[in-house]
């Protein structure tokens, strides 16, 4: 999971093995973070090492399936 703060600014990084965890985690981000240019996106690695987003969230789509860009 990435939260990034602003377009091309500092972001956060998180990893978790438990997808219930991680989509925990996101919603967590959400209510925390979820304001202004913040994006945050919740991925999943696949095996060969790339990451897919699952879902992501900005305040100008809300939550959606896959990325927000």
């Amino acid at each position: 999971m990435t939260t990034q703060f602003r377009p091309e600014g500092p972001s956060t990084e998180g990893y978790w093995n438990d997808r219930q965890v991680a989509e925990g985690k996101f919603l967590g981000e959400v209510g925390l973070y979820g304001s202004g240019e913040t994006v945050i996106r919740l991925a999943e690695e696949s095996a060969d090492g790339r990451y897919e987003v699952v879902k992501s969230w900005s305040q100008r789509t809300g939550m959606v399936t896959g990325d927000v860009a």
